[in-house]
């Protein structure tokens, strides 16, 4: 469920594989003095841009907060001073580029990869778009309607109800930290206006992001001059990074009764500290191990023990950078409801207290072949670059560290289960359920907000 930069798995598709010679990387300075890092790939065919800008939306009460995630969604589209609405999307797709822009709770990323030629042409359109947005009243109406017809439908989602309780849990009345998809609420999309991205742009867009990645067959010179046609002309203050909690639900067990609901849907979480490195080869393989469709001890709890069909799946997320999670999660019979609870959780607490590590050299042999893979690929290698920066961590060693997964032995997966990983007793468990008696002893309730009511102690 990590959702930053999913643009990226994407574009990766249109950029060549490996290259002959070893990628390096080296902290540069642009000419108007823009610190950047630049991840030289020799031979590779195009270049890619990631940036960071802070931003304290999530915590920033003074805006109308679908504001921000309606302008990621319509800042290319919606026109600029010299251009039309779409007339970017054009000037993109005829040049064999494409930009995005993703958000989470403490940053916007922008992601753009394009050719060498004309590469200039197109980050000065891309600029005028960050530094001049219009946002088209019609074009603003049309996403602002579009987004409005998907949040409503997620919102009935038994899945949803699940995470969206687990989360007000974890974060009470901090409803933005809340949202994984960080999807705010229905009367916050009703209510705004073009005038609020149009502030919000202004006020977040800045001269100095928090970080500034190219990665690509080029050198840091004329990396440096591309880096200073896509910030020209914006301002210099930048907000800082919101400040979040970490953030750990409760442990306990909650029903949300959902009366027109076919199934029931269970989500079994609990808080992961974050690993110290990136990427997290380990938790990669625990949740693996733990649902996988192939011999996965949780998959074949509920298949081969109860003889039923229900998928069932494990996952490590991040609501934000220092906020990581564990969440077990699938649809089930109503009338099974205990059943598949007690599998799950005898299952997973057999394999906290005994790790199973069945695989692993597979899982390993697997991982290295791919971290080649990305170690000589730009967006996967620039997006590296881009998380070791924004966590403070040195980005020298990068390409040495993608290209062995050697570290990660038994010992280490092992010590990362049983030191990290929670108990049964720490678990919450939250079922949606068209019967509100399936879960004996859960606190029931009817919207994911009034499990703050709830005494799960």
């Amino acid at each position: 469920m990590n959702r930053i930069l999913p643009a990226a798995a994407i574009l990766a598709l249109h950029l060549t594989g490996a290259c002959a010679t070893s990628p390096s990387i080296v902290e540069s300075l642009s000419p108007g003095g823009t610190e950047f890092v630049l991840a030289r790939v020799p031979g590779a065919d195009h270049l890619v841009i990631q940036v960071a800008w802070p931003t304290d939306w999530a915590v920033n009460t003074g805006i109308n907060h679908a504001a921000p995630i309606l302008a990621m969604r319509s800042q290319f589209l919606g026109g600029a001073e010299g251009f039309e609405p779409g007339a970017l999307k054009v000037q993109l797709n005829d040049a064999g580029a494409e930009a995005y822009l993703t958000l989470d709770s403490q940053f916007i990323y922008g992601t753009i990869v394009l050719p060498r030629e004309g590469a200039e042409d197109v980050l000065a359109a891309i600029n005028v778009h960050l530094r001049a947005p219009r946002f088209d009243e019609l074009w603003f109406r049309r996403v602002r309607d579009e987004y409005m017809n998907h949040l409503e439908e997620s919102l009935r989602k038994p899945q949803a109800l699940t995470f969206d309780t687990t989360r007000w849990l974890t974060f009470g009345d901090h409803i933005y930290l809340r949202s994984q998809s960080f999807e705010g609420s229905l009367d916050a999309v009703r209510t705004v206006k073009r005038f609020d991205l149009v502030s919000w742009a202004r006020a977040t867009y800045s001269s100095a992001p928090q970080a500034f990645i190219v990665a690509g067959d080029i050198d840091a010179g004329t990396a440096g001059r591309l880096v200073d046609i896509l910030l020209r002309g914006l301002p210099g203050n930048p907000p800082s990074p919101a400040s979040l909690p970490i953030g750990a639900p409760d442990a306990g067990s909650v029903l949300i009764h959902v009366p027109h609901a076919r199934d029931s849907y269970v989500t079994i979480s609990g808080a992961i500290p974050v690993p110290a490195e990136w990427p997290k080869i380990h938790d990669g393989f625990i949740v693996s191990t733990l649902s996988r469709s192939d011999g996965g001890l949780l998959h074949d709890a509920v298949r081969d023990s109860l003889r039923a069909t229900y998928s069932i799946e494990a996952d490590y997320g991040e609501i934000h950078y220092n906020s990581h999670f564990l969440a077990i999660h699938g649809s089930v019979d109503t009338s099974r409801v205990n059943e598949y609870v007690e599998a799950i959780l005898q299952t997973y607490g057999e394999f906290v207290e005994s790790p199973s590590l069945k695989g692993l050299d597979q899982y390993l042999a697997s991982m290295e072949e791919s971290l080649e893979r990305r170690r000589n690929h730009p967006v996967s290698l620039s997006l590296s670059v881009l998380r070791a920066v924004l966590r403070g961590i040195d980005v020298s060693g990068i390409p040495d560290r993608l290209a062995s997964a050697e570290r990660f032995s038994a010992d280490v997966i092992r010590g990362r289960v049983r030191n990290a990983y929670p108990s049964t007793d720490e678990l919450l468990i939250v079922v949606a359920s068209p019967d509100s008696g399936v879960l004996p002893g859960a606190c029931v309730i009817e919207t994911p907000e009034e499990v703050l009511e709830c005494d799960l102690n």
